[in-house]
């Protein structure tokens, strides 16, 4: 059993169980090794961001097959179907709704008491409206169109199965994203991307798993 601790300054984040997720080279996607478990409940994501994993890895750890149509990680899938309504923080903001923050080095207050990012990747996103997804967009694993209400639902399920998830975003301010299986008792799917809390949101449900990268990308 390989054990992992990932420091910061609000402590340590101990992985009591490893999953190793090959990554997807095309899309710059690195092997990872995620916590098998979300831990740190309660804390907020401008505390744990700096050791989360980002939206594209836990997509495609999630989501992705093999060339013989096994999952990339059956161990993960199982993992997070069964933390039904637990949510798990990423290292990834979306600001105004029109840019994604990928990593950033700093999250701060700035002047006006409006929160902004230092350093990271910065991509230009077209943040669809709040419903089913669709499609993910795959480099940065943010929805990139959705349909909402039984139509949307519908379709989904024809495309993603029992894995159908839901999404909702604020286009205003920095916005962290969590992902999660479900939200509180509304079965938004085990995919459920959520883009609405600010950065100093705290919610007892929802934490953070652990990462290592083989190798360092942003």
């Amino acid at each position: 059993m390989i054990r992992d601790i990932h420091y910061t300054n609000m402590g340590a984040v101990r992985a009591s169980n490893i999953v190793v997720v090959p990554g997807l080279p095309e899309s710059g996607i690195v092997d990872v090794e995620l916590g098998s478990t979300i831990e740190m409940y309660g804390m907020q994501p401008i505390q744990v961001y700096g050791i989360a994993p980002t939206p594209a890895e836990l997509r495609h750890a999630f989501f992705d097959r093999n060339p013989d149509g096994t999952y990339v990680s059956e161990a993960h899938r199982q993992n997070v179907l069964d933390a039904r309504n637990r949510g798990e923080w990423t290292s990834a903001f979306l600001h105004d709704g029109k840019e994604l923050v990928v990593r950033p080095e700093k999250v701060f207050m700035s002047a006006g008491d409006i929160y902004a990012t230092e350093g990271g990747r910065v991509v230009r996103v077209e943040t669809p409206p709040d419903g089913w997804v669709l499609e993910y967009d795959i480099p940065t694993g943010f929805p990139s169109r959705t349909l909402d209400d039984t139509e949307g639902l519908i379709a989904a399920e024809r495309i993603f199965g029992d894995d159908r998830s839901y999404f909702h975003a604020g286009r205003d301010g920095l916005r962290a994203i969590v992902c999660s299986n479900g939200w509180f008792s509304r079965n938004y799917g085990p995919f459920y991307v959520n883009a609405i809390c600010n950065p100093n949101a705290h919610n007892s449900d929802f934490g953070v798993r652990s990462v290592r990268r083989h190798e360092t990308a942003k």
